[in-house]
């Protein structure tokens, strides 16, 4: 773990215990009350994130696993302009599952 990505965690873990005070530097602001923002995090892997920080009570996790529908129209947007039309998409996006059915055994 980097001395970044230690000083990182640690301010996480501070907001989330605490998320009224927060600290400037090594100094607290006694009189400053600040509102709580949500700090959203999107990733594949969270298992090398430290434990505690993403334990519940400090951090709702919720895993987003998109339908069918949902994958052709985000694929059919990223490739609109490249001609691609949403049937083929849904080509493609339908064998990709095949395949990833055929894999799985």
């Amino acid at each position: 773990m980097t001395v970044n990505n230690q000083i990182f965690v640690g301010t996480l873990m501070n907001l989330s215990d605490n998320p009224t005070r927060v600290s400037i530097r090594q100094d607290w602001q006694e009189s400053d009350i600040t509102n709580r923002v949500p700090i959203i995090v999107t990733g594949n892997d969270f298992s090398t994130i430290y434990a505690p920080l993403i334990s519940d009570g400090r951090m709702e996790k919720f895993y987003w696993q998109p339908i069918k529908e949902d994958i052709v129209n985000i694929v059919h947007r990223m490739y609109e302009k490249d001609g691609i039309s949403k049937d083929e998409v849904v080509s493609i996006v339908d064998m990709d599952i095949l395949i990833s059915l055929v894999q799985a055994g």
